[in-house]
């Protein structure tokens, strides 16, 4: 089915396997970074806006389990050809979307078109004959990750300044159309009846609402963490429960969905750990960094686009490098070591930022190791995880489609760590502040005058007095979130100081 294509056109092969790694990360970029715009649009709350995204990953979830199932009926061509399609669709529903219900359905629709594009770009890899000639694909690949992630931000902060939010999704619907062309360069074969792999509606409706419950408990733990605890833990309970049932199927079938016990490998489960650390890193700096940007440190949306925009354009650079060293000296550790390295310098540089930072001089460069950090970490996982497992084409294809099925829940874990953790930590820091800066105190009565003195040019005394009072407040819970987020990256720096020295020590990938 994914035999090499020796006639393929190399170009056109090349710009699919980058161009549906671009889409995908750009429209998650997008969607991500633009969140609250998008929110006031529909008329949503943070807490709908959480089972939304809930409800997208549990769809991709079960879409990335069915996608080796449906090309072994539809062939590669028609899959991805119904891919783009769907992803097109999604993307114009989700454009004319004017309510919540109506924006939730869209973007479960684009689900069913992007959930698979990173798993078709990797096997549309394999297509190219074995050799020196497939490292081509693989830096296509890479090159549409990063490229896609750059963009992404600074894509959404310029649109929303314009006022122009459905453009968002008519680029991804431009993006997707354009992209159909390419696709005859694909193979049209399907697999033979015996060889095709097996769906069983109770072992996917087991995937499909474990997933739901497990993302939906990390999505709405923000807003519900310390209200409904009980409740989020019987759904965690009972989504992990449906999870470990449908892996516990799938190991005992003869003709699985997934082959999931040729997966034990050691080399294939360390470099999962590894891209699961990746996700979990990208979906909390992906929440976090950019309201630290706007939020904390004050900056406006479209300066916080551009500059995070900037930063992750590191990645760009660090690839191209990476790529040309990779040939000549593929001994992995050496990356690792830099990789991890710069995540604990750039978290070291954000954890010591101060209340005015300059930022060309101080917020950049930390962005900009970051965007190393991701560009280094990620392809080069890739190219050591799965060579434990390439020996049969289907396992191959399993152990990618577990990797990314991994990567939607990672991201969800990631994103909630960074919730919960800065929701606990705002709270500890403003009650700190608070007991030291109170109605009464020397602080505040300083504080309190000095603001009543500033605003009183332009304000009846006594209206001055309550403004003042009200800009200590915003002072206080500003400078509170400054202290959480300062926090989270100290304690990503010590992490990744153990990431170094699990990396110099461990003897798999070497």
């Amino acid at each position: 089915m994914t035999s090499a294509m020796t006639a393929a056109p190399p170009r056109r092969l090349l710009l699919t396997i980058a161009a549906l790694t671009t889409i995908d990360f750009l429209q998650n970029g997008m969607v991500a970074f633009a969140a609250a715009p998008i929110m006031g649009e529909i008329g949503a709350s943070p807490d709908q806006y959480s089972t939304l995204a809930a409800a997208y990953a549990s769809v991709a979830v079960v879409v990335i389990a069915l996608q080796r199932w449906i090309v072994e009926r539809a062939g590669w061509r028609r899959y991805l050809q119904g891919s783009l399609g769907a992803a097109a669709l999604g993307a114009l529903l989700c454009a004319h979307a004017d309510s919540y219900e109506t924006f939730l359905v869209a973007r479960m629709v684009m689900a069913l078109g992007c959930a698979g594009m990173v798993t078709s770009s990797r096997l549309t890899v394999n297509l190219i004959p074995p050799g020196p000639a497939r490292f081509f694909g693989i830096k296509a690949l890479a090159s549409g990750v990063c490229c896609g992630m750059a963009l992404a931000p600074w894509l959404a902060s310029a649109i929303v300044s314009a006022d122009r939010w459905p453009l968002i999704f008519w680029l991804v619907a431009g993006c997707a159309l354009a992209l159909l062309p390419a696709t005859s360069v694909l193979p049209e074969a399907t697999a033979p009846p015996a060889q095709r792999s097996d769906a069983h509606p109770v072992r996917l409706a087991a995937l499909a609402v474990g997933s739901f419950l497990v993302l939906y408990v990390l999505q709405r733990s923000y807003y519900d963490f310390y209200a409904d605890r009980l409740w989020l833990v019987i759904g965690a309970v009972a989504g992990g429960a449906a999870l470990l049932g449908f892996i516990w199927a799938e190991s005992r079938s003869d003709r699985p969905l997934l082959k999931l016990r040729n997966l034990v490998e050691p080399r294939y489960l360390s470099g999962l750990a590894l891209f699961t650390f990746c996700y979990v890193t990208l979906g909390a700096n992906g929440y976090l960094l950019p309201i630290a940007l706007q939020r904390s440190l004050g900056h406006a949306w479209s300066t916080a686009g551009q500059f995070y925009a900037m930063g992750l354009s590191a990645g760009v650079l660090t690839w191209l490098t990476v790529s040309r060293l990779l040939p000549r000296w593929p001994s992995p550790r050496k990356y690792f070591v830099t990789g991890f390295l710069a995540l604990a310098v750039s978290a070291w540089m954000m954890s010591r930022m101060p209340p005015a930072p300059d930022l060309w001089g101080d917020v950049l460069p930390a962005l900009a190791l970051y965007g190393v950090f991701i560009m280094i970490l990620m392809p080069v996982t890739a190219m050591q995880t799965f060579s434990g497992v390439a020996h049969d084409e289907s396992v191959f294809s399993n152990a990618q489609q577990t990797k990314n099925m991994l990567g939607q829940i990672g991201q969800a874990l990631g994103v909630t760590i960074a919730t919960v953790g800065q929701q606990w930590l705002t709270t500890w820091h403003y009650s700190t502040l608070h007991d030291t800066i109170y109605p009464g105190s020397p602080q505040f009565q300083d504080a309190h005058a000095r603001f009543t003195a500033a605003i009183a040019a332009s304000s009846d005394p006594a209206r001055a007095a309550e403004l003042a009072t009200a800009q200590i407040a915003q002072v206080l819970a500003q400078q509170s979130a400054l202290l959480a987020n300062l926090d989270h990256f100290r304690a990503l720096a010590v992490v990744a100081v153990l990431a170094i020295v699990v990396s110099l020590t461990q003897k798999v990938i070497r």
